[in-house]
């Protein structure tokens, strides 16, 4: 018997592992990752929205995660050499619609090397995020910008490219998608999203002042 115990927990031991490689492996699919060498180090960055794939009025923003790269396999994150980054103070400008907001990238919770900033997002459109910071007394300025449903993401490239003064990026691949309507998932009703539903109200309010007759 208690071998038996022994064995059901070694089994639900290895499968809650699974679990957690299975979300760690999830939560960086459908991002952008860019391999950088900043001042005398390299760094890769894996940049796109929270919980992918994700729709307007959803929940979602902004998430970095950061790694000191495997020289032996530098583009992977999950290779064994990789290592996360800590103590990071980076921001990011998110661009949309024609309109701009600066938000902080706050570390996540338990998740060393993960930061991210949360925002709602109310139209599809194209989103843009720019993440920058002092990293190794370097100024770091960079920008991503989501890839519209349907568009094949780019094939890896090991091109170098100098970013500013101090920033080169020596690796670039993936891409992570722009939000989407709900109307295209909704049922068993049409959703209509919070601005699109201002737009109507607006629209009707103007409606009913322009036929209003001064006595």
């Amino acid at each position: 018997m208690k071998n038996e115990n022994l064995l059901v927990a070694s089994i639900l031991g290895t499968s809650m592992i699974l679990i957690l490689v299975s979300i760690g492996v999830l939560s960086v699919s459908g991002h952008e990752r860019r391999l950088y060498t900043i001042g005398d180090q390299d760094y890769l960055f894996v940049v796109g929205s929270m919980n992918e794939p994700a729709f307007v009025d959803d929940k979602s923003g902004v998430e970095v995660f950061a790694w000191w790269p495997d020289p032996t396999d530098p583009m992977n994150s999950q290779a064994n050499g990789t290592k996360p980054i800590e103590g990071l103070t980076l921001k990011t400008d998110v661009s949309a619609g024609g309109k701009n907001i600066t938000l902080d990238l706050e570390p996540a919770f338990r998740d060393p090397g993960h930061y991210e900033a949360v925002f709602y997002p109310t139209i599809p459109t194209t989103y843009s995020y720019t993440v920058y910071g002092d990293i190794n007394g370097t100024a770091f300025r960079d920008t991503f910008t989501c890839k519209p449903a349907g568009e094949s993401e780019p094939a890896q490239d090991n091109s170098t490219i100098t970013i500013s003064n101090g920033v080169t990026r020596i690796g670039q691949s993936g891409g992570f998608g722009c939000f989407e309507s709900r109307a295209d998932v909704s049922f068993p009703e049409q959703y209509v999203s919070n601005f699109e539903l201002q737009q109507m109200i607006n629209s009707q309010e103007g409606t009913s002042n322009s036929t209003t007759s001064i006595p």
